[in-house]
């Protein structure tokens, strides 16, 4: 990770942790981040869930690509922008065990590594859609 970068996570991740260091951590791209799709629902979950508004206190949306970013800051505070070294596009839907797919998976597994290696625990949430 870039000192840049490495800086930047670590002004998020300081930000949003739980007095015990915890972090609650989900991924978006732009094939999720449209209003009205399953982010603005996986929000408003924690809005209206019993006793869980506190929590997005303490969650982290780490944006895979520009769309995705900008979208977050438009309806949350904790946001980061997940670079590749390579510059891979992770902005649309990857299916299953495809190359972007893999790619994605690695980095998303390489990046919550440095999470851990930097000394933050972390509930790892991922947003499913159902496909009508």
């Amino acid at each position: 990770m870039q000192n840049s970068e490495d800086a930047r996570l670590e002004r998020v991740l300081r930000a949003a942790a739980m007095a015990n260091g915890t972090v609650i951590l989900t991924t978006l791209n732009s094939a999720w981040a449209e209003p009205g799709s399953v982010v603005d629902v996986f929000l408003e979950s924690f809005r209206i869930g019993d006793d869980t508004r506190w929590l997005l206190d303490h969650l982290v949306m780490v944006s895979l690509d520009l769309t995705a970013h900008r979208r977050c800051l438009q309806i949350h505070r904790h946001c980061f922008a997940l670079t590749t070294d390579d510059g891979f596009d992770f902005s649309g839907e990857k299916n299953f065990m495809t190359d972007g797919y893999l790619k994605m998976m690695w980095r998303r597994i390489d990046f919550l590594g440095h999470v851990l290696a930097k000394g933050y625990s972390f509930i790892f949430t991922v947003k499913r859609e159902e496909k009508q």
